[in-house]
């Protein structure tokens, strides 16, 4: 019919091109936006099963019963995994064990607690192992250690929109992490759930898996305990600008109780003006000879720019006078002489 009235008489109509709403929900916009967050920072991602073998699998269960699995594909694979890290452990071993001693890896998917449809998280789990800077002759070489990770983590959910100001940090952590060198992350000082865990793997877990590294340091960060934001990946870009105007340096040492963090210090600080204080570096900390017992000694950089203007030495010393007003109010320390 179509032949014998000719195909020139058929009417072309474009087709609708307007998308009314987007393919991704929010939840799976941030699942591959924090997949590719985490492989910018020079880690590999990893695809592996979600069983896993039992003897791994028992170092990471914390609380969680083992899940067996009736019909396993292998005897390796006997079990549904309680956390990520038994089976990026059993790679990064076999990596190690062929010369790869150098590696950050990660992958992000299901961990179970429950045989129950539903009882199971998603989580961004990622591994490094040896040294930073290995053999090289422009930097001393050292082993990775929790403060690589902690700021692989933090730059990882503030690149996700979260406001690293309101973050919370304690030293509550599973039994599988070293006790004194790894932490725990609440988005704010709720304490509503846990967004995530970094820190050193537990010496004893090293050696009862025989893993031949120098230093080995994980996180998790759990997707369902993170609260969406409310502005879009998009919108939530911001506007680099570089400032034409001279910038200048003052540096601040100050006497503090053991108690106060260096980030609290910082905090305050960073909120005398926004404006003009453009970076903050805390270069040494030290307790001992001249410094009163229960305290200790801070020294922190501070880079004071203007987009405006060049500044003036009165308005320097202004700021810098409003520095140590603010931090000696607000966290009780002292400018030390």
């Amino acid at each position: 019919m179509v032949r014998i009235v000719g195909y020139d008489k058929i009417k072309i109509e474009e087709p609708i091109k307007e998308r009314k709403k987007s393919t991704l929900t929010q939840t799976q916009k941030l699942f591959h936006f924090l997949q590719r967050s985490v492989a910018s920072k020079g880690y590999l991602e990893a695809i592996t099963w979600s069983f896993t073998d039992a003897k791994y699998n028992d170092h990471f269960k914390g609380q969680n019963d083992e899940l067996k699995i009736v019909n396993p594909i292998s005897s390796e694979l006997g079990v549904l995994r309680n956390s990520i890290f038994s089976n990026l452990i059993i790679y990064m071993s076999k990596n190690i064990d062929r010369g790869f001693k150098d590696l950050s890896i990660f992958e992000i998917g299901p961990t179970f607690f429950g045989k129950q449809p539903g009882e199971q998280n998603i989580v961004v789990c990622g591994l490094a192992a040896g040294k930073k800077s290995r053999l090289s002759w422009l930097e001393k070489e050292r082993n990775v250690d929790v403060f690589d990770i902690k700021k692989d983590v933090l730059q990882t959910l503030v690149e996700a929109g979260y406001d690293s100001e309101k973050f919370f940090i304690d030293d509550e952590t599973p039994d599988y992490y070293h006790p004194g060198k790894s932490g725990r992350l609440f988005l704010n000082k709720g304490r509503e759930n846990v967004a995530a865990y970094f820190g050193e793997i537990h010496p004893n877990i090293i050696k009862q898996i025989d893993m031949k590294t120098e230093s080995l340091v994980g996180f998790e960060i759990f997707l369902d305990n993170l609260k969406l934001p409310k502005k879009s990946l998009k919108d939530q870009k911001t506007k680099y600008s570089v400032s034409d105007y001279q910038k200048s340096e003052r540096d601040f040492a100050f006497i503090v109780d053991k108690k106060i963090n260096v980030q609290d210090l910082v905090n305050v600080i960073s909120n005398v003006d926004k404006n003009l204080i453009s970076n903050i570096k805390v270069f040494d900390v030290y307790e001992g000879d001249n410094i009163p017992e229960n305290q200790k000694s801070i020294a922190i950089s501070v880079t004071i720019q203007s987009q405006e203007k060049t500044l003036k030495d009165a308005d320097l010393d202004q700021i810098n006078k409003s520095i140590i007003e603010t931090v000696e109010n607000k966290t009780g320390a002292k400018i030390r002489s």
